[in-house]
């Protein structure tokens, strides 16, 4: 009797099995570590409602939501980082570099201020993202070109980091802690709306994403070659920047800035799987989600009981690569 041969899973389940396995065990992780730690055995029952009410409460309450923001914020923000980088052929190219995420805080940091509600600051925040996407698409509109869009970025976000701190030194003094700890990046506090935001915007971000792949990797090969392939360059290279703000948009709504995770993920992401594909978009959703993941979990636990914001350890993880990826690329030059 003749046994067929075992063959291999190929690597394109392998590895974002793999990856979504890590994202299951750091999300296991967050939910039973904390102040009051809890074993997995009460846990996983405390999340359908099952056991002791005290460990319920902190699951359901506490705990689950901050772990689902967490998934969601770097989900969409590997994807906004990954449509950025392909569109402006730039590998450092991010929201937190050309504006969108500058936007987003000041128009935060301006409704903080002015006493707006904090369910109305998610609304604020992705207003603020919209907003700058307009005024880098209309400022760059004469030469829509990946360095002019980045360089218009790059001034942009000077300016939106002007206005944040010229608000803060203004801010009243019983809303300055608010606005700090939004800007810190901190995902503290998340409750049930926070989840129902992410999720829905995740839900409607993400598939636009995974539908203009195809064109961005025709603008990848060059602008000729994309209008000899019948792409209207002008206007994809618009919906491209749109879909990315808006995925980083609905991130900053929900977290604040969190930094360096839509520069990292996608880098990741192509040196584990390659060029743009909806392979690497996938594999950059789960990078990102696995690095928020990893960096609330280190900033709850490592100093506990002082807590660090997950955007804190995300700029302190980041700051060495970025500069290993500036000498990596001044190398290749």
């Amino acid at each position: 009797m003749t046994t067929l041969p075992h063959r291999a899973p190929p690597r394109s389940l392998v590895l974002p099995s793999s990856l979504a396995l890590g994202v299951l065990c750091l999300m296991a992780l967050a939910i039973t570590l904390g102040s009051s730690d809890l074993s997995l055995r009460s846990a996983v029952p405390a999340v359908f409602g099952l056991g002791d009410p005290g460990e319920i409460f902190i699951v359901r309450e506490l705990r689950l939501p901050r772990v689902l923001v967490a998934v969601g914020v770097g989900a969409t923000l590997g994807a906004s980082g990954t449509l950025m980088q392909g569109l402006m052929r730039n590998p450092l190219a991010s929201p937190d570099i050309i504006g969108v995420t500058g936007g987003a805080s000041l128009a935060t940091v301006l409704a903080i201020s002015a006493a707006v509600g904090p369910a109305l600051l998610p609304l604020a925040a992705g207003a603020g993202a919209l907003l700058a996407t307009i005024v880098l698409q209309v400022l760059a509109h004469s030469n829509s070109s990946g360095a002019r869009l980045v360089l218009v970025g790059i001034g942009l976000h000077a300016i939106a980091s002007a206005g944040v701190t010229l608000t803060i030194a203004r801010i009243p003094a019983d809303r300055l802690g608010a606005a700090e700890v939004w800007l810190a990046g901190s995902l503290h506090g998340r409750t049930w709306t926070h989840v129902t935001t992410i999720l829905l915007g995740a839900a409607l971000t993400l598939p636009l994403a995974y539908g203009l792949l195809r064109h961005l990797k025709t603008l990848e090969l060059g602008d000729e070659l994309a209008v000899g392939a019948g792409v209207r360059v002008t206007r994809t290279r618009h919906l491209l920047l749109l879909s990315s703000a808006l995925l980083a948009g609905v991130a900053v709504a929900v977290s604040g800035p969190i930094a360096f995770v839509a520069l990292g993920a996608p880098h990741i992401a192509r040196r584990l799987v390659g060029p743009t594909s909806p392979a690497t978009l996938t594999t950059a959703v789960l990078v990102g989600a696995l690095l928020v993941l990893a960096a609330d979990l280190i900033g709850k636990n490592l100093l506990a009981p002082t807590s660090l914001a997950a955007g804190v350890v995300t700029a302190a993880l980041g700051a060495p690569y970025l500069l290993w990826l500036l000498h990596r690329m001044g190398r290749t030059s």
